[in-house]
């Protein structure tokens, strides 16, 4: 039998972890089609195996392992894999002891950096003076993320992202309004802008005018995008101007996500996040009556260490108070060279997990009664895939819901293309889910 070759000058991508991880990896495509490599879905295909792994919490760890391994048990010989991403940029010296097998290693996206790794020397300088070209992952080609800053200057205690990826950087205006020119002559009609603290935009550069409100102002002058979103908002900067663009604008969608991780004085102070209960409740009803129609999506953390049962309770009261309409949460754990790893004492995993159980419980009872108020509504929903093998006809989501994360809509009835905004009639409802038929157009 004829032995199974790969194809040269090709490469087969592996996207682990965030949105944000996501498009570096994009850019890294992006950059291989500019030096000539074809792209392909089966491993068995390509040259180089590309994995863009995930190092922030031990779960994302383990997969990003996992990953690792299970690419060295499928190559054929002569194929190289390539490991990048926030675990290599955080334990290369230990992975390459461990994993003496790999190819290849470099950190997190840097223009020109992968090409270099490889040889593509000319391509490599080109690549740093333009602005990045992106091939797109997943199958929904009429959304992109955009991200618009690296790396946070925050020091919340229990996270290690800026030990992995620095102090922010802000990217310039001009060069994101061409990125998303790029993105929508690619046939990109929504994007969600990211960044790990998305509302300190800017202002790390000292001077006046750079900052969310004022990129938000040009992507909606200089772009013909249908929506925006914003995700990833740290509550400090939520003002005035910001909510007054969004709440006037129907190209920015109403919605905006910001974790909270807590709402105990003692926990947040704990957490080093810069607020307490008090502003945080002003903060979001400020928010609710500055954008009526606004959809607030959060994340909490529980179990952080000596988290006890009334500061749990403060939290449950406060999501009760707020009644986001989109909540998530994890339960705590260490993570090296945190200063939460240093505190105590720890709270037990079965107490961790038994609460978020419960807030998550409580997040459903609202989530169940929001979406049933919106019976017999007309929304505008974008149709994100057909949804084959299924009593619906296909699946979307509305300006309140991110994509992958948040609510779908489920079509039972009427036709589409794929990637269209159509209005919809919602007919029922359960806790994630609204039921829908298309309306004529």
């Amino acid at each position: 039998m004829k032995k199974a070759t790969f194809e040269a000058r090709s490469v087969h991508p592996v996207s682990l972890g965030c949105a944000k991880n996501q498009v570096d990896l994009e850019r890294m495509l992006g950059e291989f089609r500019q030096a000539g490599f074809a792209i392909h879905a089966e491993p068995g295909e390509s040259e180089y195996l590309l994995v863009n792994t995930c190092g922030f919490i031990d779960t994302a760890k383990e997969e990003s392992v996992d990953t690792i391994l299970g690419l060295t048990q499928i190559r054929r010989p002569g194929q190289k894999i390539i490991v990048a991403g926030c675990l290599s940029q955080r334990y290369e010296n230990e992975l390459r002891q461990d994993m003496p097998e790999i190819d290849l290693w470099t950190g997190t996206y840097k223009p020109g950096q992968i090409l270099e790794l490889i040889g593509e020397h000319d391509i490599a300088n080109v690549c740093r003076r333009e602005t990045p070209t992106r091939i797109a992952l997943g199958n929904t080609p009429h959304h992109s993320y955009l991200k618009i800053a690296e790396g946070c200057n925050r020091s919340c205690s229990f996270c290690a992202i800026p030990g992995i990826r620095g102090k922010q950087k802000s990217f310039d205006i001009p060069e994101l309004v061409a990125e998303a020119q790029y993105l929508t002559q690619h046939g990109v009609r929504e994007i969600s802008l990211i960044a790990q603290d998305l509302t300190f935009y800017g202002r790390e550069k000292g001077g006046p005018g750079t900052n969310l409100q004022t990129l938000l102002q040009a992507l909606l002058s200089d772009t013909d995008l249908h929506w925006i979103r914003l995700m990833y908002a740290y509550p400090e900067y939520i003002d005035e101007g910001l909510l007054k663009l969004i709440a006037g604008n129907p190209r920015i969608c109403n919605y905006l996500d910001m974790p909270i991780q807590h709402g105990s004085d003692a926990m947040l102070k704990r957490m080093r996040r810069n607020t307490n209960g008090k502003n945080l409740r002003k903060l979001l009803l400020d928010i609710r009556s500055a954008v009526p129609e606004i959809s607030m999506r959060t994340t909490c953390l529980v179990g952080f260490p000596g988290e006890t049962e009334e500061e749990f309770l403060d939290l449950m009261q406060l999501a009760e108070e707020i009644r986001f309409e989109r909540l998530g949460g994890f339960t705590y754990s260490d993570e090296d060279g945190t200063h939460a790893a240093t505190l105590a004492p720890q709270v037990p995993n079965e107490i961790a997990q038994e609460r978020l159980e419960r807030i998550l419980a409580q997040q459903a009872e609202i989530s169940l009664e929001r979406n049933q108020s919106l019976i017999g509504r007309e929304l505008e929903v974008v149709i994100d895939e057909v949804a084959d093998e299924s009593e619906f006809h296909f699946f979307g989501r509305t300006q309140w819901d991110a994509l992958e994360v948040d609510n779908t809509v489920r079509i039972l009835e009427g036709d589409a293309d794929v990637g269209q905004f159509r209005k919809a009639r919602i007919v029922d409802a359960s806790e994630f889910d609204l039921d829908a038929i298309l309306l004529p157009e």
